[in-house]
């Protein structure tokens, strides 16, 4: 699972997008593999995603793999040695069941979105690539991406294969696919169980946003300075963990056709000060309130008892802070009697003008199929996409992966359609504003849901 997608506001990586409709002017590309229209087959379609515009041209055929010596230039983002490790032996694992494709691993370093952008812009675009959920919603109306709802309809493989929470980023108005997601996460509740028992506190499985409040003031041992003290919890200024907050309270971000902001509603007026309010009584703090570089650091220094996190933290920990005894549990229950969760996923993607679209189309189904997720999954790197694996036993032998595993079942996509990024950036930074004390909850909303519904109105037509 990438950095890009699950530490948003820690990686600095809040993409700036382009308006799909100067990118629609670039003209759309459709695939070699078949006639031009709009629309899939009926068999083969996904959430219908109304905040992603179907394209006027894309295939409407599946092509048959191609034959003769093939090669496959397939892009992502530069990660781990060990990830990208795990990406290289999937590649090859392809290579072998065709032996006349040839395969080139080309990860991008730096800002994958603008690279990546700039690739389209000058056609020099790989096969197959890792797609983004703001990419997306720039690609898909451009008619930059290989329509895969025929080849899933000829392969049998059906949408309801996978999450479907996962697959509407990648989808389009009518439910045709685009992308399909390759891993995810969710957040979950970390919880450091020595500084719990030393607080006489129990297993927090089934807490309510009160009892995280009471927990967090017994955990909270204050000293001389914020360096020296231990407290409750972190909570980033940030929109993509407050979101969890908002939704359990039974509130949206946006429309659901993208075009207004309604986080400032009373639910998301209770839910930042609920959210806030740990930072103003001194319960909680920013990570950079104690010097760490990110909430996950501040848990393993043991300056917090509790952080909302998600798998990647797992792997962080036994490298950096091994002695930490920590659980993991569900994200607690808002006042609407609801938990509420956040979802971070990328696809598998391939070119619209690929010369290779059947075997580009082979290598997806592939990389997203039963054996590489397992692979993934056993490695410990990121949850599965497909349903057929939440019984894996990896599960029964990782309790708190499979807190994460059912976070699918109350989550919604980390992702608000053609204002993304505006609403991130507004409201991580309406969020600060509120625990600096600058602002209350309805102001520093209300102004913020202002911003944004006048960079829609300005950029995106009606």
């Amino acid at each position: 699972m990438s950095g890009t997608t699950r530490k948003r506001s820690f990686w600095s990586i809040l993409m700036a997008l382009t308006l799909v409709a100067l990118l629609t002017a670039c003209g759309g590309s459709s695939s070699s593999s078949g006639g031009t229209t709009s629309g899939a087959s009926p068999s083969a379609t996904g959430p219908k995603n109304a905040l992603v515009r179907c394209p006027s041209n894309t295939n409407t055929t599946a092509a048959s793999p191609e034959t003769g010596q093939i090669h496959l230039v397939v892009a992502g983002w530069a990660s781990t040695p060990a990830e990208d490790a795990l990406v290289k032996q999937g590649l090859q694992n392809f290579e072998k069941l065709h032996p006349n494709v040839t395969v080139t691993w080309t990860p991008i370093p730096g800002d994958y979105a603008t690279k990546m952008r700039a690739n389209v812009a000058s056609g020099n675009v790989p096969d197959v690539f890792y797609l983004q959920p703001p990419m997306a919603q720039e690609y898909i109306p451009a008619g930059k991406l290989l329509n895969l709802s025929p080849y899933m309809a000829r392969d049998h493989v059906s949408p309801s294969t996978y999450y479907p929470s996962l697959m509407q980023d990648f989808d389009c108005a009518d439910g045709t696919v685009f992308g399909i997601p390759k891993d995810w996460n969710s957040l979950g509740l970390f919880y450091n169980k020595t500084l719990f028992q030393q607080a006489g506190l129990g297993d927090p499985s089934n807490w309510t946003w009160d009892d995280l409040k009471n927990a967090a003031q017994k955990l909270t041992k204050r000293g001389s300075s914020p360096a020296n003290s231990v407290y409750g919890i972190a909570l980033p200024a940030d929109a993509s963990r407050w979101g969890a907050f908002l939704f359990a309270n039974g509130g949206q971000m946006v429309s659901a056709d993208g075009k207004q902001a309604l986080f400032n509603s009373q639910a998301g007026i209770q839910a930042a000060e609920f959210y806030t309010s740990f930072e103003l009584n001194h319960t909680g703090v920013m990570p950079g309130d104690v010097g760490a570089s990110w909430d996950g650091d501040a848990f393993g220094k043991q300056q917090v008892a509790m952080t909302l996190e998600g798998g990647w933290m797992i792997p962080f920990l036994a490298q950096n802070y091994p002695k930490v005894q920590y659980g993991i549990a569900p994200l607690p229950i808002g006042p609407s009697g609801k938990r509420g969760n956040l979802l971070y996923t990328n696809a598998w993607a391939a070119y619209s003008g690929t010369k290779y679209p059947g075997m580009a189309w082979e290598l997806i189904k592939y990389m997203t199929g039963a054996d590489y997720q397992t692979q993934v999954l056993h490695d410990g790197f990121a949850l599965p996409t497909l349903t057929s694996l939440a019984n894996d036993s990896y599960f029964q032998q990782n309790p708190g992966v499979k807190v994460l595993q059912d976070g699918a079942a109350y989550g919604q996509p980390d992702f608000y359609g053609v204002a993304d990024t505006e609403i991130h950036n507004d409201v991580s930074n309406a969020l600060q504003s509120i625990m600096l004390g600058k602002q209350s909850a309805t102001d520093a909303l209300n102004a913020a849901a202002q911003k944004v519904n006048t960079w829609i109105q300005q950029n995106v037509a009606p």
